[in-house]
């Protein structure tokens, strides 16, 4: 099958250690075939298997019985607590996804960044148990990529630990890098090409950072040797290739100009963000908003009386944080084109609420999103879906 790649985003991770909206659940008896079945209903367009799977699969994308592989596995952590995952690939890597969950169906960790083909196995190495995932793909429909990731489990938690290329097919030459040694300290690798070249006998060192749980090099050598080749070569095949979210979606049929959900309406704000909302909400801007906060202050509020949820969003300046406006910690966070810092469901009577503090360049804002305790959960797709469409003009 046709193997592609997108290659804009070949270094963002793309990686969720958990999903904004928490992830813990109901204790329940799970099992290797009957976590399968559930990935295969969610496959199929099964919504209620897809949410207790914590939406491994994208239903806003059309729905793709036609994948590659399903890998569907367990295995334990050090101290011998059982832990499930999921692997799932497509000849269209939009649709990939790669998730670890504990022994409960919580997720640990969701990966949507692999491309073409993988395969994974098991590695205890000392104190520490680590899943791998070797990818083989193309970059420009020429260039024969592998890719090697390791991701550390715990009890409760999963981590991407180490990400490199291995390995790069050329017509004219192959790039190789080797792991030589590996140890709970460090990574050391060998470089080598099958014709003379710039990274011929080379070698690195990627010595693993505590605080940040990641082996880290300095030089990376290979990878920048990867990504620089590719970036400098010419894709002469004339086979359409992923490159951006605009030619993921062409792949799968959605016009990009166009909201990938149904019946959506993209609100602009004058105040410098965008948000994607389904139906029946309306907008109210330049509204004193005071609920949560410990003062009122002006700002954009969505309501939607039919599921009775409303999402605020104010402007903060960029010295401040959330927490200068609310009484609740915000101990969550990503990083990729925005720092979002988030806190989990709070439950208030008969409410949740959720808070989430956005930051990009010199813009920061604080949004909150409110619903009734049924309606987070029986539309919690939806609410994600919004919260994940907002974006900042930065």
């Amino acid at each position: 099958m046709k193997r592609i790649i997108i290659i804009m985003l070949i270094n963002m991770f793309l990686v969720a250690g958990c999903s904004y909206f928490g992830q813990r659940r109901k204790q329940m008896e799970m099992s290797t075939p009957v976590l399968k079945n559930l990935v295969a209903k969610a496959i199929n367009g099964d919504i209620a298997a897809d949410s207790s799977v914590s939406d491994l699969v994208d239903l806003s994308l059309p729905v793709n019985k036609s994948y590659n592989d399903l890998k569907v596995d367990s295995s334990y952590t050090i101290s011998g607590k059982k832990f499930f995952y999921v692997l799932l690939t497509y000849p269209n890597p939009i649709y990939n996804r790669f998730a670890i969950y504990n022994s409960n169906l919580s997720l640990l960790l969701m990966d949507k960044s692999l491309n073409g083909y993988a395969g994974t196995r098991i590695l205890s190495l000392g104190n520490r148990i680590y899943i791998t995932v070797n990818e083989d793909f193309k970059s420009k429909n020429v260039y024969e990529i592998n890719r090697l990731s390791l991701y550390e489990i715990t009890d409760s938690s999963a981590i991407l630990t180490f990400r490199d290329f291995t390995k790069l097919i050329s017509p004219q030459n192959i790039y190789t890098q080797v792991i030589s040694k590996i140890s709970n300290d460090r990574i050391l690798t060998n470089i080598s090409s099958s014709k003379p070249s710039p990274i011929s006998a080379k070698s690195d060192a990627f010595n693993y950072n505590y605080s940040e749980k990641k082996y880290i090099s300095t030089q990376n050598v290979f990878s920048n040797f990867v990504v620089n080749f590719i970036k400098n070569s010419k894709d002469v095949s004339g086979v359409p290739e992923i490159t951006d979210l605009k030619t993921a979606l062409e792949s799968v049929g959605l016009d990009p100009g166009v909201d990938t959900l149904k019946s959506t309406a993209n609100t602009i704000s004058d105040e410098g963000f965008s948000l994607t909302l389904t139906d029946n909400w309306r907008t109210l801007k330049d509204i004193g908003i005071t609920s949560f906060l410990k003062r009122g202050v002006k700002g954009t509020e969505y309501i939607n009386e039919t599921v009775g949820a409303s999402i605020s969003v104010i402007t903060i300046p960029i010295d401040d944080s959330a927490e200068t406006f609310i009484s609740y910690n915000l101990d969550k966070s990503t990083k990729g084109k925005y720092v979002v810092r988030y806190s989990g469901k709070i439950e208030l009577k008969k409410d949740f609420v959720q808070f989430f503090e956005y930051t990009c360049g010199t813009k920061k804002y604080l949004l909150i999103l409110q619903a009734s305790k049924y309606t987070y959960e029986q539309y919690k797709n939806m609410f994600q879906n919004i919260i994940n469409s907002f974006a900042i003009n930065c």
